[in-house]
């Protein structure tokens, strides 16, 4: 993953969890996990097209994690995943410390922990960098990729972030994931940010 693609994560996650300002984005750079010098390419093009404000006493806040989220996505590519069989998938995950379930089942998470909404998909799983994938037998049923550990520490609940998960659906290929990344846009975006403003005054 590009290190312009976690500030984008970075600020869509916590846009979908009720924060949108930033001080500078020296703490967006910290957070995300990532120099200064690549969080300010980051921030270009969303505040080019209205998604990031800038404030004019410093600082700055997401107006649109909508938008921010389709720059993720339309840059995600899974292109470095490893595809291998379930079952081997399974068990890299038993011997592996850290973990993070992506794809399908990561969205039934974060829809409620319930899957109403279709058959999963391929399975995807996140496990850190340093981890031999050698041994995994070639297959279509799941995708293996490595991710630093800060990010898989970020996800300390067994999961890709939400935006991740909406990224990687968008970049997998099969009617499974695009049900559930429109389950998820509906979540999120079904109701547009001036129709809330309006519910909250009201």
């Amino acid at each position: 993953m590009r290190e312009t693609d976690a500030v984008w994560r970075t600020m869509v996650d916590a846009a979908l969890a009720g924060r949108r300002q930033w001080k500078n984005a020296g703490d967006l750079a910290w957070e995300a996990g990532v120099g200064e010098k690549i969080t300010y390419k980051a921030l270009s093009r969303p505040t080019a097209i209205g998604a990031v404000t800038k404030h004019l006493g410093g600082g700055f806040s997401v107006s649109d994690p909508e938008r921010v989220l389709m720059l993720l996505a339309a840059a995600r590519t899974l292109a470095g995943a490893r595809g291998t069989e379930f079952a081997a998938a399974q068990d890299l995950v038993a011997r592996t410390p850290e973990y993070a379930i992506g794809g399908t089942r990561a969205a039934a998470h974060h829809l409620g922990g319930r899957n109403l909404i279709a058959d999963h998909g391929i399975a995807m799983v996140y496990v850190p960098f340093d981890t031999d994938l050698n041994g995994l037998p070639p297959g279509d049923d799941a995708r293996v990729i490595t991710v630093d550990q800060r990010t898989l520490a970020r996800w300390g609940d067994g999961f890709t972030s939400a935006a991740q998960t909406y990224a990687d659906l968008f970049a997998q290929p099969g009617w499974q994931a695009s049900e559930f990344r429109r389950a998820l846009w509906r979540e999120w975006f079904a109701i547009d940010d001036w129709a809330r403003a309006e519910e909250r005054v009201g």
